[in-house]
């Protein structure tokens, strides 16, 4: 049953719902979109418009079924009915044939290097919510369309947002920070001297659509901006 599958698989990756709280009050996104979803349905309880995608087919029985609404209107947090739209395949491929510009807020949690592939999909001023599991917020901090805006940390639960002192962030503890190349044949994030939960990118307006420089933030600039 989809609606059960939404369910055992939010017990088993833990409640979510706190963290997509704190970025939705903090930045006040409205379109969310969410590469490598899997059945990860909690930010449709906090937002009222999520597109969804992702390549196994279990996460697309189950989105394209009307379990999905259903689940969401009963914890959802906000006045309207939500809308609910899966995109079927590989983000790697189908990410770019989706409109530009379009979304407030991508969601990059556990699925490679989803912002490499999603950002042209943000509007000028949108937000990347990223982890270091497979190394995207490092990627992104290499990465000079993005500055590093707030990080999420997880205790006893919940999820907490903080914008201070964010230049200890993202500092490895062996530096220098290793290249984009070097993440992507880690496959993984670099160990950080302050690792958080999660961290909150924005993408900056004059890049905004834009291809990544040749070289890294760290190559270019030396520090973190």
């Amino acid at each position: 049953m989809p609606e059960q599958d939404f369910t055992d698989y939010i017990d088993r990756i833990g409640d979510r719902t706190t963290l997509y709280q704190a970025v939705a009050t903090y930045t006040r996104a409205r379109r969310v979109l969410y590469p490598g979803s899997y059945l990860d349905l909690a930010p449709s309880y906090r937002w009222p418009d999520v597109t969804y995608l992702d390549a196994d087919t279990r996460a697309r029985k189950a989105f394209q079924g009307p379990d999905a609404t259903t689940l969401a209107i009963r914890h959802k947090h906000y006045p309207q009915q939500p809308r609910i739209a899966f995109v079927p395949g590989d983000y790697t491929r189908t990410l770019k044939d989706l409109s530009a510009a379009e979304w407030d807020l991508v969601i990059s949690l556990y699925a490679g290097p989803v912002s490499e592939h999603a950002t042209h999909c943000l509007r000028p001023e949108g937000w990347l919510l990223a982890n270091n599991s497979h190394a995207d917020a490092g990627l992104a901090h290499l990465d000079p369309r993005y500055r590093l805006a707030a990080v999420l940390h997880h205790r006893s639960g919940r999820y907490r947002l903080t914008t201070d002192d964010l230049d200890r962030y993202l500092q490895p503890k062996r530096p220098p920070h290793p290249t984009r190349e070097q993440l992507h044949a880690a496959g993984r994030g670099a160990a950080y001297t302050h690792p958080a939960a999660a961290y909150l990118f924005r993408l900056h307006p004059t890049h905004a659509n834009g291809s990544p420089g040749p070289e890294s933030r760290q190559n270019a600039a030396g520090r973190h901006p």
